[in-house]
């Protein structure tokens, strides 16, 4: 609360720091791109990597980094087109710095019916920019190659390098097709859900502050690790969702709270110690389930796990730190509906009457709807039990792109397996592997290397510098990436290792494919730690929130069915090809990379819709005790804000599904299923379903762990006191008789109040206390005195009757002579109600000092308690004098909240809408002036949109009990209207002032019918 109320004070300082913060990242954006990297595969200690270091430290005629250029002519071709053309692409090489050809002389000259491959060596290992200098110079635009003059020869760079600038030229191109669809439907959403340009544009903004920034701290990382080319699309895909769905989270909850009748800033106070505490919490889950991508332990995996891991991060802070300024500056815009988007649903109320059936009915059906929620679940995860795991950079581009194109040229001129040799290192500890005794080892290696399936041809030994080993190279008869390619390195894995005469020598086999299937097997062996980090971090996360042992292993276990449920859809969609149609391609594998990733992201995600759930369903536990009253309130109340937020990451995720690489559209669909089957079947069936059965087990956790789990307070915060206009009661005030007015102004009048002290209390309303500490020369109006003193709180009179009611002033300090002796000198207080607000409409004009009434809090507390219990008991105490007109029934408990006393105690009293509903229901009973004054000065402290949908559900608090049934809302309409009190010519004043004051209170009651008729449209 103290960080929400300092982002509000020094909003502007909030402001600035972040747009300091975008002006660097956008320049890293854009200059800094080039350091991303299509590879990143390597596993530590794995044999490809071991033989990757030594061909680069000790063989560098095959070890450097390596890019190849192809001339690929067309039908009408001829020898002298080739020859210019690969006479180009030798030019084009020279003038770039640190290129040099390497000679092939079992390459044929340049002919017209085939291709001609040109290979490249690099003096610096960043060939991403090579290659980027190179596809330029060729004329290679977007997924187009590029041509010579006449356009008879294609001309393609190809490579490690120029797959890396490929990547990230795609991934830009997909990230800017699918932002074009993203924004648009997130805008739609937001402006559905809130109906308001202002509300929709804050989490917006913010979705679009948290990519950039986050962009711009991975360009940064990039120049001093290693960051795939994926990790855009990663960064762009959470960091807009998930700062929209917590911005979302904050501002729903803000605007709740006004619907509550709070001010604006106690609203965004109450907001973010709720709504944000969870985003806190649940973005702190995100990243503790995404740093289970480390236990891999793979380049590649770690830099989208980080990237990730900043974007959730990021769009915490931007959530937590710019919502509040945001809402502080442009709250009140953000809280009023856009006259032109009548279209968009109006919140009637936080409950929805919908949410509250349906979960009734599925809590008086557990068993079933356990089951059948369950029974979806698993026939969606059964097709993962047929996922196959493959991993290709090629593959990430469709077959039309120019970089497959030209890898397919340069197979067809040297053969499928020419660019990517199995490699193997025989490695001699005594050293001279050169040696004639050590070349019998050698030959007989070579010789069982061409006894394995798939190998066209094994080249002669070369030795390493240091003369510490020899190299073999065989070449594929099929494509490095293919599956057959593995299984020929892990034939030679197995069998070389056994050949006799190899002694003390060492083999490691390495190159291309055996890279790709050391990671492929590190995903594997590793992917159930992963599972059990996660998870176990999400069970902590959880119990941490909630304090439930059953429902933090109930979050966990339902989180598993939905990963489960997204598997089975990546087989479905792209192996079985159920969607081809709709543009995703049908291949033979899931990429490596999708199901470790998925898991954590999912398991992050879910659990952020698990915790805003279950801690709004321990927070009404924790004020009600009731079970099934808390997940009925707790998933009515935030099923629209999960929907909403759902729905705004799916669309997220299907943009890039549709317009990304296969990696990212496996990775977007994988986690679009995820958060619809987890924010319907999981929040909405199984949920409560499972809370339902396991009614007294929900809450149960051990002592000795309640005592050491850290406490996670949840609770609104209470108004803040002001002892400023609060006089101590001097200890001679006169003895204290039972109150004779309405309960509800008692109700009434508490909800208002602002100012309280330890030893006393000031009541703005004297008919709550009429009677109660009245100085010399007042008449008592309430019951018998004898009859009365004495008698506690507990024996008060539930009813009483409706007196005439006047309004009392603040007293200060400064005036505590005139607060006891205001009736002696006949003088008149200060004009200032206890709330803090200057008296207006003349309420306060004629209020001498012997009409202020100052009551112990002690007394006053236990009247409140005796005043809210008879309200909810017994609604059908109606004015005095009033039985010719419609009686009105309560229909439901009365809306409390709680105030703290000075002496730290908690005082109970009707929220701020429950007290506008209260006078809107004394209006109806007794029609008086007075009511009408002090409804207009309720609607100015809250603004009469807000009043108007709280006012909109009145029928859900009072009916009418006459034979008309007329819905007491419409009545009030009418009422507000065109005011019409019965004592209207009773006045206090000049006529002239008078007539001004009511002019003013007509304008704002009738400001508010028409707020409730644009609600009701």
């Amino acid at each position: 609360m103290r960080l929400s109320r300092s982002l509000r004070k020094y909003r502007w300082l909030v402001f600035t720091g972040w747009l300091l913060a975008l002006v660097p990242a956008v320049y890293l954006a854009l200059t800094q791109s080039g350091n991303l990297t299509g590879g990143g595969f390597d596993v530590a200690g794995s044999q490809s990597l071991a033989v990757h270091d030594q061909l680069e430290e000790l063989y560098h005629d095959q070890g450097g980094s390596s890019l190849a250029l192809v001339a690929a002519p067309r039908a009408d071709a001829t020898y002298q087109d080739m020859n210019e053309a690969v006479a180009q692409l030798r030019r084009l090489t020279a003038e770039v710095p640190g290129t040099s050809e390497i000679p092939n002389p079992t390459q044929r000259p340049p002919q017209p019916d085939r291709p001609y491959v040109l290979s490249v060596r690099l003096d610096s290992r960043n060939t991403s920019d090579v290659a980027k200098k190179l596809r330029t110079k060729v004329g290679i635009k977007g997924d187009q190659p590029g041509q010579t003059a006449n356009g008879r020869v294609r001309l393609y760079v190809i490579g490690q390098g120029a797959l890396s600038a490929a990547a990230a030229a795609n991934t830009k191109h997909d990230i800017a097709a699918a932002e074009r669809w993203n924004l648009p439907v997130i805008l739609i959403v937001l402006l559905a859900v809130f109906g308001s340009l202002a509300a929709a544009a804050i989490p917006l903004a913010l979705g679009v502050c948290t990519v950039v920034v986050t962009m711009g701290l991975v360009y940064l990382l990039s120049a001093y690790t290693t960051m795939s080319v994926f990790v855009t699309s990663t960064v762009s895909m959470f960091g807009i969702a998930l700062a929209v769905d917590y911005s979302l989270f904050i501002l729903m909850r803000f605007r709740e709270e006004l619907r509550s009748g709070r001010q604006p800033r106690e609203a965004v106070d109450a907001a973010m110690a709720t709504s944000g505490l969870a985003v806190v919490l649940s973005g702190a889950t995100v990243v503790a389930s995404l740093t289970g991508i480390y236990v891999i332990n793979t380049p590649a995996l770690k830099s989208m796990a980080t990237g990730a891991i900043l974007a959730v991060a990021v769009a915490m802070l931007t959530s937590t730190t710019l919502t509040p300024a945001a809402l502080a500056t442009f709250g009140r815009a953000a809280a009023k509906r856009s006259g032109f988007l009548h279209w968009s649903r109006r919140p009637e109320s936080t409950q929805s009457r919908f949410w509250n059936r349906w979960i009734g009915w599925v809590m008086r059906r557990p068993w079933m709807s356990a089951l059948a929620a369950s029974l979806v679940l698993l026939v969606m995860a059964a097709p993962a039990a047929s996922m196959v795991l493959g991993n290709s950079l090629l593959r990430q581009f469709d077959s039309s792109h120019e970089i497959r194109a030209g890898v397919g040229a340069a197979a067809q001129a040297l053969g499928p397996g020419a660019l990517g040799p199995i490699r193997v290192l025989i490695n001699f500890p005594e050293g001279g592997a050169a040696s004639p005794e050590h070349s019998h080892t050698v030959g007989a290696v070579r010789q069982r290397m061409t006894q394995a399936p798939n190998i066209v041809s094994v080249s002669p030994p070369q030795y390493a510098e240091d003369n510490g080993s020899a190299l073999l190279s065989a070449v594929l008869s099929v494509d490095p990436e293919d599956m057959r390619a593995r299984e020929t390195v892990g034939w030679m894995r197995a069998e070389l290792p056994k050949v006799q005469q190899l002694g003390t020598a060492r083999v490691d086999v390495g190159g291309p494919t055996a890279l790709i299937k050391d990671f492929d097997d590190q995903v594997s062996a590793t992917e159930p730690l992963v599972l059990g980090f996660v998870a176990l971090i999400a069970f902590v996360m959880l119990l941490v929130s909630v304090h439930s042992v059953f429902l933090a292993l109930k979050g966990v276990l339902m989180t598993l069915l939905s990963v489960a449920a997204a598997y089975g859809s990546l087989v479905m969609v792209f192996q079985w090809g159920w969607l081809k149609d709709l543009g995703f391609a049908q291949i033979s594998s899931i990429d490596s990379t999708v199901p470790p990733l998925v898991l954590a992201m999912t398991f992050g995600l879910s659990m952020d819709y698990e915790i805003f759930l279950l801690t709004r369903i321990r927070e009404r536990f924790l004020h009600s005790g009731n079970t099934r009253d808390a997940v009925a309130y707790g998933v009515s109340t935030s099923a629209r804000t999960i929907t909403s937020a759902a729905l705004i990451m799916i669309a997220v995720f299907v943009g890039f599904a549709f317009a990304g690489m296969p990696l990212v559209a496996e990775i977007g669909v994988a986690c679009a299923v995820a958060i619809a089957v987890d924010a319907t079947v999981v929040r909405l069936v199984m949920v409560p379903a499972l809370m339902a059965m396991f009614a007294q087990w929900n809450w149960w956790l051990p002592p000795w762990l309640s005592r050491v789990l850290p406490s996670v307070d949840f609770d609104r915060p209470l108004p803040e006191v002001d002892l400023g206009d609060v006089v101590v009661i001097p200890d001679d005030i006169s003895a204290l008789v039972a109150p004779s007015a309405d309960l509800r102004m008692v109700l009434k009048s508490a909800a208002k109040l602002k100012h309280l002290a330890p030893d006393a209390i000031c009541v703005t309303d004297p008919l709550a206390f009429s009677g109660c500490g009245r100085g010399r020369g007042q008449a008592s109006s309430g019951p018998d005195e004898e009859r009365t003193r004495g008698l506690g709180p507990g024996q008060i009179p539930h009813q009483v009757a409706l007196g005439e009611e006047k309004v009392a002033v603040g007293v200060t300090a400064a005036d505590r002579k005139t607060a006891t002796n205001g009736h002696a000198n006949g003088s008149s207080g200060p004009k200032k109600l206890v709330g803090g607000l200057a008296a207006r409409n003349g309420i306060a004009k004629a209020i001498s000092g012997s009409d202020r009434p100052v009551h112990p809090v002690t007394l006053w507390r236990g009247r409140l308690s005796v005043a809210i219990d008879a309200l909810e008991t017994d609604p059908d105490a109606a004015p005095a004098g009033a039985t010719d007109r419609p009686r009105y029934a309560r229909r439901s408990p009365v809306e409390t909240t709680h105030v703290q006393l000075p002496t730290g105690d908690r005082l109970l009293v009707p929220t701020g809408a429950e007290t506008l509903r209260l006078k809107g229901y004394l209006i109806m009973c007794r029609n008086s002036r007075r009511d009408y004054a002090d409804f207009a000065d309720m609607v100015d402290a809250m603004e009469p949109e807000t009043a108007a949908v709280v006012l909109a559900g009145m029928d859900r608090y009072y009916c009418c009990e006459s034979s008309r049934r007329q819905c007491i809302a419409t009545q009030l309409v009418r009422r507000l209207a065109d005011p019409d009190p019965c004592d209207y010519p009773e006045d206090q004043g000049s006529e002239a002032d008078a007539n001004s004051d009511w002019e003013g209170i007509r304008e704002r009651c009738l400001s508010v019918a028409v707020a409730m008729l644009e609600e009701a449209r």
